[in-house]
């Protein structure tokens, strides 16, 4: 008989179960896309039912591949973060939910910018409000779908919605809420969140707060029968992806950093105070997990998460007419022989819609290539890319204020040697690659192993299944020329403020000559 621990991560493009033992080693793995709908340019929603229904169909296929005397101790769950997941007083969805990179919300954002609207929300929750933000998109819906405010009984998170329907129970926990609704000192809700924008009539739609270490229910009968996960099993409060797979992925101690390099590129440090930088950008996240389980005092994570990752690889290297497959050793290799600096080329790597939110917030930002001349080649152009992304991560840590000594990176870029010896290089600190793959899933069964009484606290537990791969260690030689190439990276993209706001003005402009 083997003693097992289930963890769940919906993000947002798939959904993934994995079953581990009680040393964090993976014994069964199942997934299943998680469709992002598209009803109008820019909006981006999911269908809650069908993410339950997936998240269902991952947990029935792992429970069929363990052994009959195999017993599942616990079930954490993870998801995707921000957005707005809307539940009617009956538990029904009030509408498919909002996702984070949602761009329906962006007037909203450049109203409190232009304001001082989100200088006080950030010196409330320490975030930096973006379209994707839950309390953005519920004044969109005030605006534009008065009919759903009227039906919504709570605002839950994409986890929430998957634990309440295993468990049936209503519950959020402070690092999901952190952004906007919890007050960063002190882990609680804070009132004045909705007295800042004039909408206190939101307040009523929060569900209780729950520690990440508490057991918040058991498995229902129904819940059962759809996921066969047997009832009566423990379910976890938990915390969103963000800081889950941040300790899925090894960082155990303050000081400790994690990038994820995929779809967004995310950074952050596990610190012991919460920052206290006036005015800043990106997201600070109170995690609770200070009681005799978790640490041994209160612990935050301050994220920068640049909207777009390697989707700027890709991009270019479709634009450049690189075959459907490509071979990314090949492509590196000719990548590596042109120097630091690309002879002069200069990426930015802002691809999205959405514009960018770290580590500055501007939704008219845009990606920008600088510097070509006729000598140039399609080499320098993916260097460039390389470089571009590489960049943008040292951007983001040089603006958290504990520098990180050591970071633990995962995701689509970490399988790439020649970017994860730039990311150390360039941010001059070591990187390694941790055994694995579905990290966030490994943190939300380390969090229920805890809270079960599987491991004596969490940070032992992270300690004990954590493994490395390998690492990078910076070169001395390089890092000085990332540090000289990152001053110009920053000055342009800082003189390129009121070039967008330009941009748009033309475009507008020239648009309107047709109507």
């Amino acid at each position: 008989m083997t003693d097992v621990l289930i963890g769940v991560d919906a993000g947002t493009s798939m959904i993934k179960a994995v079953a581990y033992t009680t040393d964090g080693k993976p014994l069964y793995k199942s997934s299943r896309k998680n469709e992002v709908l598209r009803p109008e340019p820019g909006w981006r929603e999911q269908d809650m039912d069908d993410t339950w229904d997936a998240t269902a169909a991952t947990l029935r296929e792992v429970v069929e591949q363990l052994n009959r005397q195999d017993e599942i101790l616990g079930l954490g769950v993870t998801a995707q973060g921000d957005g707005c997941w809307l539940m009617d007083d009956d538990g029904k969805p009030a509408r498919d939910a909002i996702l984070w990179h949602d761009e329906r919300a962006s007037d909203i954002i450049g109203e409190w910018q232009d304001s001082d609207v989100n200088d006080r929300l950030y010196d409330i929750c320490g975030s930096v409000q973006f379209p994707g933000s839950s309390l953005a998109i519920l004044l969109w819906l005030q605006e534009h779908e008065p009919e759903t405010i009227m039906r919504a009984d709570t605002v839950l998170f994409c986890k929430d919605w998957l634990k309440y329907r295993l468990t049936g129970e209503i519950t959020s926990d402070p690092s999901d809420m952190s952004l906007p609704y919890v007050d960063v000192e002190t882990g609680e809700y804070s009132s004045e969140v909705f007295d800042v924008v004039g909408a206190s009539q939101f307040e009523s739609l929060l569900p209780p707060l729950q520690d990440p270490l508490d057991v918040i229910g058991e498995v229902t009968a129904e819940a059962a029968k759809q996921t066969e996960i047997p009832e009566g099993t423990p379910v976890v409060s938990g915390l969103f992806d963000v800081p889950c797979s941040m300790f899925g992925s090894g960082v155990a101690q303050a000081g400790e950093g994690a990038s994820v390099v995929g779809t967004t590129s995310l950074n952050q440090v596990l610190m012991d105070d919460p920052d206290a930088s006036p005015h800043g950008v990106g997201m600070t996240l109170s995690l609770g997990l200070d009681n005799e389980r978790g640490f041994d005092g209160k612990r935050w994570t301050r994220v920068m998460a640049s909207m777009i990752g390697t989707p700027n690889l890709d991009w270019w290297l479709d634009m450049l007419r690189y075959r459907e497959d490509p071979d990314y050793g090949a492509i590196e290799k000719r990548a590596s022989e042109i120097p630091i600096g690309s002879e002069g080329v200069l990426y930015h790597p802002y691809l999205s819609g959405s514009g960018e939110r770290a580590p500055f917030l501007n939704t008219k930002a845009r990606a920008q290539l600088i510097g070509l001349e006729p000598d140039h080649t399609e080499e320098h152009v993916v260097r460039a890319v390389y470089e571009g992304v590489g960049l943008a991560m040292k951007d983001c840590y040089e603006h958290i204020p504990d520098t990180p000594r050591e970071v633990y990176v995962a995701g689509g870029g970490a399988k790439s040697d020649f970017w994860c010896q730039m990311f150390a290089d360039a941010i001059d600190a070591e990187f390694a690659v941790p055994e694995g793959e579905e990290f966030g899933a490994k943190g939300a069964a380390l969090l229920a192993g805890t809270a079960v009484g599987v491991f004596e606290d969490f940070e032992s537990a992270v300690r004990a299944s954590r493994t490395v791969e390998k690492a990078y260690q910076p070169d001395p030689d390089a890092s000085p020329k990332y540090d000289k190439l990152y001053e110009y990276y920053k000055m342009t993209y800082e003189t390129m403020f009121d070039v967008w706001d330009k941009r748009v003005e033309t475009v507008n402009a020239i648009e309107g000559m047709d109507d």
